[in-house]
């Protein structure tokens, strides 16, 4: 398939019921591509489990990021495949020779023959927060399509690969570099994303329906301590805890009665008993005023 993709973005539609305090937010910055050619080649060469896709940096300035798309390009020898439901898309911290600790997921992503797809990760509340250089995002493949001229697949540029940018994670054989596998382009894979260093500034309005606001850990990935900041309208009893991935309290941050306004806490990444928390995903959840709210937190050894 030489022919270029046309773009699709996907997303769940939704509607918001009510508005959300609003903060100063950094604006969008222009797509990151890996790919460099306008070739579009199909690789049928990956079974369940294994994945493919690239190495990114963005400005050492703009850091710390969201990254809040993803794209993938997708499509078969002959065209015209059914759509495709996959296991993840999944963002790690790190890139060659091993891409390190999971920062982000998207799972099931449905990906559409002949299409660049582009997937916004704030509609699933999935946008990702990235610390540092370099970072790596990958497919990860549901079904099987190695040999298999007539499934579709990732596809590469065919304009030459480029070391270090293209991963694969093959089954048996762990991460790889894509060039030193064979394959002759660069996958298909592009981000969006925005800078998170514009402030954290008291919301410029609160709306009735909104009682309670939790803002995003800062920084995310967690390596030495984070910031959590939280509004509350009216004063209440407030409950903020870190929880692991089954809802287990990890540490209490706050637990009484606290007046109204923002407040600002900070977790040193322990746990209860003083040990230092495990690397990986963790969970902030507030409680107050009959309102529970919950932000992501990944944290990094």
């Amino acid at each position: 398939m030489s022919a270029p993709f046309r773009p699709l973005v996907l997303a769940v539609p939704f509607v918001l019921c009510c508005s959300v305090a609003v903060l100063a937010q950094c604006p969008e910055k222009p797509p990151v591509s890996n790919f460099t050619g306008p070739g579009r080649v199909v690789c049928p060469c990956f079974v369940e489990g294994e994945e493919a896709g690239a190495v990114f940096s963005v400005p050492a300035a703009d850091l710390p990021i969201e990254v809040i798309r993803v794209g993938v390009g997708w499509g078969s020898q002959f065209g015209g495949a059914p759509t495709s439901l996959e296991t993840a898309i999944r963002i790690r911290d790190g890139g060659l020779p091993t891409p390190g600790v999971q920062l982000g997921e998207l799972p099931g992503p449905q990906l559409t023959d002949g299409f660049l797809n582009e997937f916004d990760l704030t509609a699933f509340g999935a946008e990702t927060p990235v610390a540092s250089n370099p970072f790596t995002v990958t497919l990860e493949f549901l079904n099987d399509n190695a040999g298999n001229f007539f499934a579709p697949s990732v596809v590469h540029d065919g304009a030459g690969c480029l070391g270090g940018r293209n991963v694969v994670f093959a089954i048996p054989g762990g991460w790889s570099d894509a060039c030193a596998l064979g394959v002759t382009g660069n996958w298909v894979f592009y981000i969006v994303y925005r800078p998170t260093g514009c402030g954290t500034d008291v919301p410029e309005r609160i709306v009735a329906s909104e009682p309670v606001w939790l803002g995003a850990p800062s920084p995310s990935p967690l390596r030495e301590s984070t910031n959590v900041e939280f509004l509350i309208e009216r004063a209440a009893e407030v409950s903020l805890d870190v929880v692991d991935v089954s809802g287990r309290r990890v540490r209490a941050l706050v637990s009484g009665n606290r007046a109204a306004g923002v407040h600002r806490v900070s977790w040193d990444g322990r746990t209860e008993s003083g040990d230092v928390a495990a690397a990986g995903v963790y969970f902030v959840r507030l409680t107050a005023a009959g309102e529970t709210r919950t932000r992501k937190l990944v944290v990094a050894r």
